[in-house]
């Protein structure tokens, strides 16, 4: 009778499991992209080089391969839920179904017809649209979020930084009982657990500053130091570390577009109060920079010097961004095919995957045709999410998230790497689906005719 009753209670514990993953989507898929798939990618390409020894493994961790299986995962959750796609389709502006055609014509004209090296460009394209339906999913699934899923959300990505921040230190603590050091050189830039670089590193936690920064700045005059202060210190010191220029200034911008589009200067109180957050982050992330290491510094000494140049200064990023545009140039309408900057800029001697730019990422990949719908469709969505902000303030923090996510893009590859494609496309998806019934009920309140 005894095994009867544990036979039972275990064919209940998986339906009971089931409820409750249905019952919270935006906590499971939070859990997901900040907790989870950081400590898989860590465990998957533990590196202190800057490439990995098995060839294949390398590519699969340029692809950032695990993330796209995730998104992949949730659609297939969504599905099981009953998300149709032509339901979207049917509630989609014109607009943004011409453009998502011509996009899907660029994508795959430029893959299938165009690319030197396909099943890269096709692995790359199959990627895009697992991250365009992962969007859809998490809208879907997010049908019941509440006001409250915004500071949850961002709680969870906090805890996330927790475990990378200890595990980091042990990663970086523990290199000396390694015999051999894999690749027999220590490259502490390239040690960041899960992450291709510590710029990699600094662009992840800089969007989840950006966050905490929002909540912080949103606060009342008197109200009390609590975890978010501690979240934001944390995440901050993190960004510093890391050296990471562009992730410190979206910061800024994207807190700055938050603080004119809502036309109120935050108090001086809270505002000092930041400031001396960002001061004891800072003085802490110095402290911890590996000693003689200038990777980590966010600035170095050419950054000052007057004899260096543009080019020096921007780390070869307006070489790199040169390059692309000519090479754009001789294949302007579907360019060159996903992912092609690897394998045609190859003349200025650079290894990156994608050329620190998304517009130029754009051209080069799925030409004018291609980057003309994939930037329709950003901005569209991204004007639709800004003005549902302004009606319901408490999504600020996630606005603001993204908009240090595509400012970033500007100068690093936010919008190449999957892990941050799947938080782009997260937040954008959060924000409009919290604000949709509010949005809809202010629409209907000004059609009303006045009394």
């Amino acid at each position: 009778m005894g095994s009867g009753m544990l036979k039972n209670r275990q064919i209940l514990r998986i339906p009971d499991t089931v409820r409750a993953i249905n019952s919270a989507p935006v906590l499971v898929i939070s859990l997901l992209m900040g907790v989870i798939m950081p400590m898989v990618a860590a465990w998957f390409y533990p590196t202190y080089t800057n490439t990995m020894s098995d060839p294949f493994v390398e590519w699969t961790r340029l692809q950032e391969v695990p993330f796209v299986v995730c998104e992949a995962l949730i659609v297939g959750w969504a599905l099981y839920r009953g998300m149709e796609l032509r339901c979207f389709a049917s509630i989609l502006p014109r607009d943004c179904l011409i453009a998502s055609g011509i996009f899907m014509a660029g994508l795959w004209g430029s893959t299938l017809f165009v690319s030197k090296i396909p099943a890269t460009s096709l692995m790359i394209s199959l990627s895009t649209v697992v991250h365009i339906l992962f969007a859809l999913s998490v809208y879907h699934l997010a049908g019941n979020a509440k006001k409250t899923s915004v500071e949850q959300f961002a709680s969870v990505l906090a805890l996330g930084l927790f475990a990378l921040a200890v595990l980091t230190a042990f990663r970086f603590l523990t290199v000396a009982l390694l015999s051999p050091v894999p690749g027999n050189e220590i490259e502490w830039s390239s040690a960041m657990p899960g992450f291709i670089s510590v710029r990699h590193f600094g662009s992840w936690t800089g969007a989840i500053t950006a966050i905490f920064a929002a909540i912080l700045l949103n606060n009342r005059d008197d109200a009390a130091l609590s975890r978010i202060d501690l979240f934001f210190f944390l995440s901050m010191a993190m960004t510093i570390w890391s050296g990471t220029r562009a992730a410190v200034l979206a910061i800024a911008i994207s807190c700055a577009i938050m603080v004119v589009s809502k036309w109120q200067m935050p108090s001086l109180r809270m505002f000092g109060r930041l400031s001396m957050t960002t001061g004891a982050a800072a003085f802490l992330a110095l402290a911890l920079i590996p000693y003689g290491n200038t990777a980590f510094l966010l600035f170095e000494y050419w950054d000052t010097n007057p004899i260096a140049n543009a080019d020096q200064i921007s780390s070869g990023r307006l070489s790199l961004w040169g390059g692309t545009y000519e090479k754009w140039l001789e294949a302007p309408w579907f360019g060159w095919g996903s992912g092609s900057t690897f394998w045609e800029v190859f003349e200025l001697n650079w290894t990156h995957t994608q050329p620190h730019n998304f517009i130029l990422q754009f051209l080069i990949s799925w030409g004018l045709v291609g980057a003309v719908g994939a930037i329709w469709l950003l901005a569209r969505t991204t004007a639709a999410a800004h003005r549902r902000v302004m009606a319901n303030t408490h999504t600020w923090p996630l606005l603001v998230g993204l908009y240090s996510l595509l400012v970033m893009a500007l100068l690093e590859g936010m919008l190449h790497y999957p892990r941050f494609i799947m938080l782009i496309m997260a937040l954008l998806a959060l924000i409009l689906r919290l604000t949709s019934d509010e949005h809809a009920s202010v629409r209907r309140e000004r059609s009303q005719p006045k009394r």
